[in-house]
């Protein structure tokens, strides 16, 4: 740990730590950097604080840059109630700053009483117009919660391999609407898939190889599921958790659009909600999602 408390740029602006509602990820979208080269971006932007509490570095070490109770300015109208961790990289993460980012989210998520849910990415805010954190946030909470079973990012999948990777990277495709229609999953990698990998990845605005590597497993994980399990129970605007996403996926499908899947039940989507049900539950508009609601939404889905 680098201790730069009090040696960053102002940290005036405080809060009590019972205000905390996230932990925030973020990416410096740069191949290298610190605190002090970030902060010659935040000065020209007129800022008086800085933007994150802590800059986890290549090598795994980590910047200590502001008390947990100082608001910075991670994210436009959430800080506040926000914690903020910054990774420098653009996309590409080291295991050394991963192994870090683990470290510290999880004192964090002690010192404020969260939960892995309450950890998310800048662009998980409905408000938030971004890339940053430049990584597939399900995948990092996944890891939070200790599960194993996810798939390793550095296994490329390129034309010509064969198996049991490529049979469910074409489910995949299939599940993302992309078209398989000579051989399926057929856990070939031929002429076909690569063209529905390339379709993807155009799709996704990202470079056009036809191989599978982390930027076109991260589009096809941000595609929204054609399976939506929905929760039980009743969620209304304040809400915030894991459940809650799945709602904001449904209704997207349905296009009833909330806008970014977040997991917050705000403004938007109660909104969403409240359009959903004037089309098909006129006599119960409130703006909640109750048991009403879920059966009707998995009947249009």
């Amino acid at each position: 740990m680098q201790d730069l408390r009090g040696k960053t740029m102002g940290g005036h602006s405080k809060r009590s730590l019972n205000q905390v509602n996230f932990i925030v990820r973020h990416h410096s979208a740069t191949e290298e950097g610190d605190v002090f080269k970030f902060e010659d971006y935040w000065k020209s932007k007129g800022w008086s604080t800085g933007g994150y509490h802590e800059v986890i570095l290549r090598d795994g070490d980590f910047q200590l840059n502001y008390d947990e109770n100082v608001i910075t300015n991670g994210v436009g109208g959430h800080n506040t109630e926000s914690y903020h961790i910054c990774l420098v990289g653009n996309g590409d993460f080291t295991e050394a700053q991963e192994k870090t980012f683990k470290e510290r989210a999880k004192k964090a998520m002690n010192a404020f009483i969260l939960s892995v849910d309450d950890v998310i990415g800048h662009n998980e805010f409905a408000s938030a117009n971004t890339s940053c954190p430049g990584i597939n946030m399900d995948n990092v909470r996944a890891r939070l919660k200790g599960s194993s079973n996810q798939s390793s990012d550095s296994d490329l999948l390129q034309k010509g391999d064969k198996g049991s990777k490529v049979e469910k990277l074409q489910n995949d495709l299939l599940d993302a609407g992309e078209e398989l229609p000579q051989y399926g999953a057929d856990g070939h990698f031929g002429d076909e898939t690569e063209k529905a990998v390339k379709s993807l990845q155009r799709k996704a605005g990202i470079t056009i190889d036809g191989i599978v590597g982390p930027n076109t497993r991260e589009a096809l994980n941000n595609q929204p599921s054609s399976n939506h399990d929905l929760p039980n129970g009743i969620y209304r605007e304040g809400n915030r958790s894991g459940a809650i996403k799945k709602i904001q996926e449904a209704l997207n499908a349905a296009n009833f659009k909330v806008g970014a899947v977040d997991g917050i039940y705000g403004p938007k989507t109660k909104d969403a909600v409240e359009r959903f049900q004037k089309v098909y539950l006129p006599y119960e508009v409130d703006g909640v999602y109750g048991p009403n609601t879920k059966a009707k939404l998995e009947e249009v889905l």
